[in-house]
């Protein structure tokens, strides 16, 4: 069961961590969770990144949402990293 989705012009996309991992990478670096599926971001045509900034949290019960502020090439974009058992 996927748990971990990136949310980046407009689909969900899975991932293959779990919530667990990506809490322990946040609680280590708040940019962590983003390294780890910036290629998934870029996959998506975000290229040249230049910087990112986490934005804002959200934690309730054992899911979340940590949204960064992107900046590349074309300007700024939100990229969301959601644990959830539903996508929805």
């Amino acid at each position: 069961m996927t748990e971990v989705f990136v949310y980046v012009l407009d689909p969900f996309i899975p991932t293959d961590l779990t919530r667990k991992e990506v809490l322990k990478m946040f609680r280590e670096d708040k940019l962590k969770p983003f390294e780890f599926v910036q290629e998934t971001v870029e996959d998506k045509g975000v290229k040249g990144i230049k910087g990112v900034d986490l934005y804002d949290t959200l934690f309730k019960r054992d899911e979340f949402l940590l949204e960064y502020v992107v900046n590349f090439a074309n300007g700024k974009i939100a990229v969301k990293v959601i644990g959830s058992d539903d996508k929805c």
